[in-house]
Formats: C-alpha cells, structure tokens, sequence
C-alpha cells in the first residue's frame, strides 16, 4: 500500500482539495504575532482510488523565526506529531488514513516575534482558496501592502478580511505602529567645518533601534563629506524621527529639512543615507526633482561602497535593471517626471522608474567624469545664489570636465 504527501505549496494542489482559514493576532501585550491555520482537505487524488493509497502526512513551510509551533486535530483536539525534514519544511503525520473521497481537518498555530510597539511581518499564502484574518488592536495605525480586504471592528479589535477567492501570489507586508510616548536620545558629528548635533527620537521600547540610527547617522554624515566634497551645508542640527507609513507617505524616509527626518522603523541604512543625502543636494537648488533624487541615490551609492560594498553593488545593478526592465512601459522623460504624493502599491513601479532613470543618469555621468570632476561640479553647484535647472547643470559639469555631455537632453 503506497503512502503519499499532501502539501500546500502550489505542486500538491492539483491532487487534492485544499482550503485554509488563516487568522493572523497582533497580540495586545505586545509579545508576538499569533497565527492559527485551519486547514481542510480532501483526498480526489485519481493515484489513491479503489484503496490503492492513502494521505497520511502534511508538508508546510513555517518562516524560519516561527516559534510555538504545535498542531491538533480539529474535532477531537489531540496532537498531531511533526518533525524538520532536512529540505527545511515540516512534516506533521495525520492521525488519520485519508483515502479517496475523504476530508480531514486540523488546526495548525505558530507565533512570530515583534517589537514593543512596532510590528512587521508578511502574510505568505498560495492559491485562491485561503480566506486571510488580520486581528489588530484598534489603537495601532495599521498599513497593508494590499488594499483589496474588507473591515470589522470587533471590540477592541479590528480585524482586516481577504475572503476566499483572494489570488496569493506573492508576500503581503503587513506595518503596525502603536503610538506610544517618543524618547530621545542625542549625539554629536565632529564634521569638518562645525559640530553638529544628532537627536534621534523613537517609541518607548525601540531603544535599540534609536542606538542604531545614531551611530549610524554619525558615522554617514563623516562619509558624505567625503563623497560629495562639501562640508555639511545646513546651519541647523539633525533631527530623526521613528515614523509610521502615515507619516512618510508610504515612502522609506522623509527628509523634511530642519523639522528632520521622518524614518521608518523598517527602513534600511540605505534609505537613511539617502534622506541625509537630501541635505547636501538642497543646497544645489536643484529645480527638477531627478536632479535632487538621481544625487541622493548616488550619494548612497558612494558612502556604501565605503560601509558596505557587497549592497552598494547589489542596489546600484538593482537600480540600473530596473529602468531598463521599465523603460517600455513607462516612457516619461525626466523633466516631466515628479514624486508622487504617497506611495503605494497601486503606483510604485511608476515611482520606481521615475528614480531608477535618475540615478542611471547621474550614475553614467559619475562613471565618465570621474570622483574629482564631479566634486568640482558639486562644490559649483553649492555656490550658486539661484535654482539649478537642466541647461544650468549641464553647463556647470561640462565646464568642469572639459567634456560634451549634451547626450544627457536624450533622457530629458
């Protein structure tokens, strides 16, 4: 007598009839996130008929943080026993024999870890025959990638539904914030011309991350000095903020001058770079948005290769196969392009190619020109008492390389 798997990844679907109701708990007390799957299946593999075999195992892959993992039978409430196959998914043996036109039910239920008060985590699921429950408490600001869901409040509770018939393809990210009291802690930047002070603000709870971005913001401002050629050009101090998507409008950071910068608790070294970036590509007056965004990203760029330059690698190719993979589908020249209000999923290829020219613009000048001529370009663009516009820029770096770069106009 033959034994055989079912599993829930796309490959077993074709062999039997799987649904799963799928309920993910931000738990108030801010300890975890508690997932409880019920999943039923029926046996209509035509290999299993007329008692040839049977179902007598379940696969599933559980992401690698998942803690408390335990599983029982729906009805009777007994354990079901599981183990960690080497391929790395686990496999939970039935108490029952699920031959030809049988169903069998169970509960499945893992918690993930979280943050005091902020909570990230993705919703990975196949298929069109999951139904998907979000249970937040009320008092979080709550973001999800996907927008096709419905709304309950449920007490204290309110509780996001993807029905069934929902299409799961790729992870969905899920942010929460609880918007506690903010605390603060501060440093200084030894920079060349001035010392600035670092103030970094953060939800109670978050102390490590708020360390983190201190150092770190130390640290980048020394470097972007260095890339750029120029002192720190603001008079006033830098200010961080730990923000919610609200705050950013869906983007990483926001770099709101001397109010500071809004940062997401999520958000990586690069895109804290980035928005320090905005202080010295400010000072240029740049009159068009890819101006300012193609430096920014270029000043990134720069300062990994000197903290990390396996991921300046990766997102500057990154970056580069972006605007060639989108260039057909979005033909907008430079000069028409801006930022959009917010981001989200219903634009965010159009905003990824809008800043993927622009590095790819600035990023090929950087590579004919050359650190020297740039810099010298740089520092002219920083001491100008009017806006930068296109012909202004193209002018200034021609004059400081000696070079024709009128191939430039080709992507305005």
């Amino acid at each position: 007598m033959s034994i055989t798997n079912i599993s829930p990844v796309p490959g077993g679907w074709n062999q039997t009839i799987t649904d799963m109701d799928v309920t993910y708990e931000v738990s108030p007390d801010g300890k975890n996130i508690h997932v409880l799957r019920q999943v039923t299946f029926e046996n209509r593999d035509e290999d299993t008929r007329f008692w040839r075999g049977y179902y007598s195992s379940f696969n599933y892959y559980f992401p690698q943080n998942a803690s408390n993992i335990c599983a029982y039978e729906k009805e009777s409430s007994d354990n079901l026993t599981w183990s960690l196959s080497s391929y790395g998914y686990y496999t939970f043996c039935l108490n029952k024999k699920v031959w030809y036109g049988d169903s069998y039910a169970f509960y499945v239920a893992y918690d993930l870890p979280r943050n005091s008060n902020t909570v990230v985590f993705n919703i990975v699921e196949y298929g069109n025959r999951t139904k998907v429950v979000l249970r937040i408490p009320q008092y979080y600001e709550t973001d999800i990638e996907r927008k096709d869901y419905h709304m309950l409040e449920q007490k204290e509770f309110t509780e996001f539904v993807f029905q069934k018939g929902t299409t799961w393809k790729n992870p969905c990210q899920v942010t929460c914030v609880n918007h506690t009291d903010m605390y603060e802690i501060k440093g200084v930047a030894h920079l060349s011309e001035k010392e600035v002070g670092i103030t970094v603000r953060f939800w109670e709870g978050e102390d490590a991350w708020g360390a983190h971005v201190l150092d770190a913001t130390v640290k980048n401002l020394l470097l972007l000095e260095n890339v750029t050629g120029f002192s720190y050009p603001p008079q006033y101090n830098v200010t961080i903020i730990q923000a919610s998507v609200e705050d950013t409008q869906g983007y990483g950071g926001f770099n709101k001058g001397s109010k500071g910068i809004y940062l997401l608790h999520t958000s990586s070294d690069a895109i804290l770079i980035h928005e320090l970036a905005h202080y010295w590509t400010q000072e240029c007056s740049f009159s068009h948005i890819w101006m300012d965004e193609g430096h920014a990203d270029l000043y990134t760029y720069l300062v990994l290769t000197k903290t990390n330059p396996d991921v300046a690698v990766k997102r500057k190719d990154r970056t580069l196969e972006t605007y060639q993979k989108l260039e057909r589908k979005y033909d907008i020249s430079l000069s028409a392009w801006e930022t959009a209000d917010s981001f989200d999923s219903t634009n965010k290829d159009a905003i990824l190619f809008g800043y993927s020219k622009a590095f790819t613009v600035i990023y090929l000048m950087y590579e004919e020109l050359g650190s020297d001529t740039m810099q010298t370009g740089w520092q002219c663009l920083s001491e100008l008492d009017h806006e930068v516009d296109e012909q202004c820029f193209i002018q200034v770096m021609q004059e400081a390389s000696d070079k024709d770069l009128s191939y430039i106009e080709e992507f305005l």
